[in-house]
C-alpha cells in the first residue's frame, strides 16, 4: 500500500513537471517574437538615422557646392567636360531632352550651339570659390537657388538655378537668366529649339 501511494506521488509529481514544462515553452515564443520585433524596429531607426533628410534648404545648398567644386576639379586637371557634369549633377527630365535634342542636331533637323558651358562657370575664370548660396524649397521635390561666384581676380558670377529631388539626391532642372537664354532660362531654350519654335541662328540674328 505504501509502494502504490509513493508511485502515485512520483507519476503525480512528473505530470506536474511536463505540464509547467509545456507552459514555458508557450511563453517563450510570443517573447521570442517582441524580441525581434525590439530589434527589427531599432534597426529600421538606425537606418534611419544614417539617411540623411534631403528636404531642408542645408541639403540643397550642399548639392549646389559639391557640383561647383567638381567644375574646380576638372578646370585644374584635364579640362571641363560640360556632359559629364551635366550627365551627374542634372534632372533625368533635362538629360533627356538635351539627348533628344542632340539626336535632331546630328540629324541636321535643327541648328544649336548651347550656351557652351556657361551655365557651369558663369563666365568667370576657374578656380572660383561659391561665394553664397541662397536655396528656397518649393515643393516636395523641387527648389531654387540663386547662386554666387568668384574667381580669384574678383569677378563674379551669378546662377539661378531650379532643383528636383530625384534618387535620393538633388539635381539641377533648369539655368534661369533672361539677360543670357532666349526664352528665359537654358531648358526652356532646349525645349524651343527641339519643338520647332525658334532655331540657334534665327534666335543670334534677332539679338
Amino acid at each position: 500500500m505504501i509502494v502504490f501511494v509513493v508511485a502515485a506521488m512520483v507519476m503525480v509529481a512528473c505530470g506536474g513537471s511536463q505540464t509547467h514544462g509545456g507552459e514555458a515553452e508557450a511563453l517563450s515564443a510570443p517573447v521570442d517574437s517582441l524580441v525581434k520585433t525590439a530589434e527589427a524596429t531599432k534597426t529600421e531607426v538606425k537606418a534611419k538615422r544614417k539617411t540623411p533628410n534631403m528636404w531642408t534648404v542645408k541639403a540643397v545648398e550642399s548639392r549646389i557646392r559639391t557640383c561647383f567644386a567638381e567644375v574646380n576639379k576638372m578646370a585644374a586637371g584635364d579640362g571641363i567636360d560640360v556632359g559629364l557634369l551635366d550627365y551627374k549633377y542634372c534632372s533625368k527630365d533635362f538629360l533627356e531632352l538635351k539627348s533628344n535634342l542632340e539626336k535632331k542636331i546630328q540629324k541636321g533637323e535643327v541648328m544649336f550651339e548651347g550656351d557652351e558651358g556657361y551655365h557651369w562657370t558663369a563666365d568667370i575664370g576657374t578656380p572660383f570659390v561659391v561665394d553664397s548660396v541662397k536655396a528656397e524649397l518649393m515643393t516636395r521635390d523641387q527648389a531654387q537657388a540663386e547662386v554666387w561666384l568668384k574667381d580669384e581676380h574678383d569677378r563674379r558670377g551669378y546662377l539661378e538655378l531650379a532643383l528636383y529631388l530625384e534618387d535620393g539626391t538633388w539635381k539641377i532642372h533648369n539655368w534661369i537668366d533672361d539677360n543670357v537664354y532666349p526664352f528665359g532660362a537654358l531648358f526652356n531654350w532646349m525645349q524651343s529649339v527641339y519643338d520647332g519654335d525658334a532655331d540657334d541662328e534665327e534666335k543670334v540674328e534677332e539679338e
